[in-house]
């Protein structure tokens, strides 16, 4: 009686013990699921980032390598080798990457080795936002081609060409319209040529005017490029289609565009090393760009012009203007050569017996003098030579008494001063940065055609950074969405 009594007590007790285990079990496997649907989603999306910036990353490496090589800037082309870019390239894409690394049959070739514990697989995805070279008057191509050249420049230049700006810029090299001024004095003097004046009681003579702007405008009829240019039959004529690239394109508003932010102007020192990335990466007369299409390349970039031959005139004028009002500052301010000029006008004026006229006849002489100078310089730098901004009495070549004749072959073949290249920065400095980068991306449209496999790129569907959004699945119930930005 007492041992079943026994047994009874220990057959309650184990009862008793079997019960808030299975309670206590019960909240402990809970608990325990819970925690394993927590780390599974933890883990989920952990995989989910890192797939999406893998995939992001795979995007940007397919970066245009003729873009590369010839011009130094990582961007990916959206139209992948056919014929018209577009961002939905890019998402499918995207897309393909995305699903290739939430598979396991690469790594793990048999099933039963392996179980998918997050059963992830891509539901969507697409691209919120896209940032393209020509995006804000290519503003997007202007930093990038900075940043290009930051790294292999120093501040040594910044200073150098800041230094010549700041002699154009004060003494208004830029800003004298010296040929308008010819042309004013030039019709002053015709107003008396012709016309008779009274010397005498009953004396009357003809005035006959020696124009000393005569031979200036006779040049100039003719054409600068047969006067600085040593052989001007072997000039490039080759003349593009404006409307196939993409400056023309934008004229007709047949351009892509990105939706990402507009972002700043280049600051000074940034400009200055967008210039330098134009002159080191673009051909010029006397140092063409091998396999380009326009033989004048930095010439392109200042005149706008379909053909290389109007454009290397249009140069030669620009810095014929910018010699020729320096060479002005020189004559007003060097005392012999004054003289000989007052002298020279008194003698003409007199000759016609309109001493009044005397003053018109110096500005006509000095004016004429300074352009026949100039296009001396102008020769000079074209082929090789060196000018100098303001020059000294050493640095000049023409008399006054040549200004009656056509200008001479001569030229100093090394000197001193600035380059052809030098003149280039100059004119390049004053004019607008969204202008020149657009002109740019027109010489990267035409040169990277004539490569294999690029007839159809366009710098409008050129990518250097992105923003996508995926949607992603699991088996088990669950998705999750990630969004991220990527960029060079």
């Amino acid at each position: 009686m007492k041992n079943r009594k026994k047994g009874k007590d220990a057959r309650g007790l184990g009862g008793y013990l079997t019960v808030y285990m299975a309670l206590t079990l019960t909240v402990m496997i809970s608990l325990c699921l819970v925690l394993i649907q927590g780390v599974r989603r933890h883990t989920a999306a952990f995989e989910a980032e890192c797939v999406m910036d893998i995939g992001l990353d795979s995007v940007l490496a397919e970066y245009h390598r003729v873009l590369l090589e010839r011009y130094g800037l990582l961007m990916v082309d959206t139209s992948y080798g056919t014929d018209y870019p577009s961002y939905y390239n890019t998402e499918r894409h995207l897309s393909e990457y995305l699903s290739h690394n939430f598979r396991y049959e690469d790594c793990l070739s048999l099933p039963f080795l392996y179980r998918d514990l997050l059963g992830l697989e891509l539901e969507d995805v697409q691209l919120l936002k896209i940032s393209l070279a020509t995006d804000h008057e290519g503003r997007v191509f202007q930093r990038r081609a900075a940043e290009c050249m930051r790294s292999r420049l120093g501040l040594e230049l910044v200073d150098k060409l800041l230094g010549w700006m700041e002699v154009v810029e004060g003494y208004g090299l830029l800003e004298e319209d010296v040929e308008e001024q010819l042309d004013r004095v030039s019709e002053e003097l015709r107003q008396y040529d012709g016309t008779e004046r009274q010397i005498g009681e009953e004396e009357w003579i003809k005035v006959e005017i020696a124009d000393p702007t005569e031979t200036v405008r006779t040049l100039r009829k003719e054409g600068i490029l047969k006067w600085v240019v040593e052989d001007v039959g072997s000039l490039s004529e080759t003349v593009i289609d404006p409307g196939q690239y993409i400056s023309g394109r934008i004229a007709k508003g047949e351009v892509n565009h990105g939706n990402f932010p507009m972002q700043e102007e280049l600051d000074p020192a940034e400009n200055i090393f967008l210039l330098e990335y134009f002159l080191d990466f673009a051909g010029r007369y006397g140092s063409p760009l091998e396999g380009s299409l326009l033989q004048y390349q930095v010439e392109y970039l200042l005149c706008g012009s379909s053909g290389d031959r109007e454009n290397l005139r249009r140069t030669a004028n620009l810095l014929c203007g910018i010699r020729q009002a320096a060479n002005v500052i020189y004559l007003l301010g060097d005392a012999a050569k004054r003289g000989e000029v007052e002298i020279a006008a008194a003698v003409l004026s007199g000759a016609v017996a309109l001493p009044e006229l005397q003053p018109v006849f110096e500005t006509a002489l000095i004016l004429a003098w300074a352009y026949l100078e100039s296009l001396y310089d102008v020769r000079t730098l074209l082929a090789g030579g060196r000018v100098e901004l303001l020059k000294t009495d050493a640095g000049w070549h023409y008399s006054l008494a040549n200004i009656w004749s056509p200008p001479a072959d001569g030229r100093e073949e090394k000197g001193e001063g600035l380059c052809y290249e030098d003149y280039l920065r100059i004119l390049l400095y004053v004019q607008s940065p969204d202008v020149l980068a657009m002109r740019f991306m027109d010489l990267m449209e035409m040169d990277i055609r004539l490569t294999p496999g690029n007839s159809h790129f366009r710098m409008d569907g050129c990518m250097d950074s992105l923003e996508a959004e995926a949607v992603i699945h699991s088996g088990y119930g669950f998705s999750l969405t990630i969004k991220r930005e990527k960029r060079y």
